[in-house]
């Protein structure tokens, strides 16, 4: 059995080290495990009123790759000893999915690159939106 993960950055910049974490995590995967990196950049800030209509066919097809997936590898930077929005942002939509089921219960990894303190403080954050949200993140800081 192959396990397939989505791979998802909490920045949006060309050049983040964070989505090259993630890189690096794709090609230094072991055997059995597949790693998609996914664009968040389209994604449209949570917003009732679109949840509540027509739902853009970008947000769609990510909320559909992972409630597919079998777990979340999320690289987060850290904005203001917090987590990036546009990380916060994916998993306000993908909580808001019907009986939470596109999250609920998935593990994830947190992984995260930044200066001084490393992005200790915005993965701590994380990890509390992960536990709310149900996800089961997989190691402790």
């Amino acid at each position: 059995m192959t396990i397939k993960a989505i791979g998802i950055s909490g920045s949006l910049r060309k050049a983040s080290t964070n989505s090259g974490l993630l890189r690096c995590a794709k090609a230094n995967l072991p055997a059995g495990m597949e790693l998609e990196i996914v664009d968040i950049s389209a994604i449209p800030f949570y917003n009732g009123d679109i949840a509540a209509g027509d739902r853009p066919a970008v947000l769609l097809e990510l909320l559909a790759k992972i409630a597919a997936a079998d777990a979340l590898v999320l690289a987060c930077p850290e904005y203001n000893y917090s987590l990036a929005p546009a990380l916060k942002n994916v998993i306000d939509w993908a909580s808001r999915e019907a009986d939470n089921k596109v999250l609920n219960g998935k593990p994830v990894a947190i992984l995260g690159a930044a200066g001084g303190m490393g992005s200790s403080r915005s993965q701590y954050h994380l990890r509390q939106v992960c536990v709310f949200v149900n996800l089961h993140p997989l190691a402790k800081p």
